[in-house]
């Protein structure tokens, strides 16, 4: 028996670069086991960093540029902190969770102060060191970057050598986000989906066994 699974890599664990993007590739699974590669890995910036990337411009654009920048190159480590915070925050982020709530993000007190000083609106609010945003402002962040892969994944499966395609698997810590799982299984409401029970960890574990034996899935 054999299978043809495309495997989408969102934001692999190998590095925080690799949060970066999004790889789609494609393999051929034999029953035994081997894989062999229909398509390599392509993908774009698209990834979890690009999320938190908008994040950290909407907060430059809030504070003001010389405010943020003076932070980034003066406190390099709470800077650094602020962002994976962010990442990791919203690779857990759900629209019915969050409904008509508020998304909350610790903000480091170099920060903190800047923030009272701000004309706040009823999607923004600062109470005590955390910074809450309305849920649907943060939607709107991730989901263009899901928007633009799916669009890539389509494109894909468009080519005549895929049509035998009938599995996607998600894996990476971006594939832990509810909205990125729920948006793939709309779009490809006609293939097998698969998410292991902790993606990020997948990427590490694929990665150990395609080093000792690199024919096997």
């Amino acid at each position: 028996m054999r299978f043809r699974s495309l495997s989408y890599i969102l934001s692999p664990v190998s590095a925080s670069s690799a949060d970066e993007t999004m790889d789609v590739s494609v393999h051929d699974v034999d029953s035994n086991g081997t894989v062999k590669e229909l398509h390599r890995a392509s993908g774009g910036p698209w990834g979890l960093s690009s999320v938190s990337d908008i994040f950290i411009a909407w907060l430059t654009q809030l504070l003001g540029e010389d405010v943020m920048k003076s932070f980034k190159n003066e406190r390099m480590e709470d800077y650094y902190e602020l962002s994976q915070n962010i990442a990791m925050r919203l690779s857990k982020f759900s629209s019915a969770k969050n409904e008509n709530k508020y998304f909350n993000i610790r903000i480091e007190p170099a920060l903190s102060t800047k923030l009272e000083r701000v004309k706040l609106t009823d999607d923004i609010k600062y109470t005590a060191g955390v910074l809450r945003i309305s849920s649907q402002l943060v939607e709107s962040w991730i989901k263009e970057p899901i928007s633009n892969a799916i669009r890539h994944i389509s494109g894909i499966l468009t080519e005549p050598a895929m049509s035998g395609v009938d599995t996607i698997l998600l894996v990476g810590r971006f594939a832990e986000c509810p909205l990125i799982q729920e948006a793939v299984k709309k779009a490809f409401s006609n293939k097998k989906i698969v998410i292991p029970t902790n993606p990020t960890t997948a990427v590490l574990c694929g990665a150990v066994l395609f080093g000792r034996q690199f024919t096997t899935m």
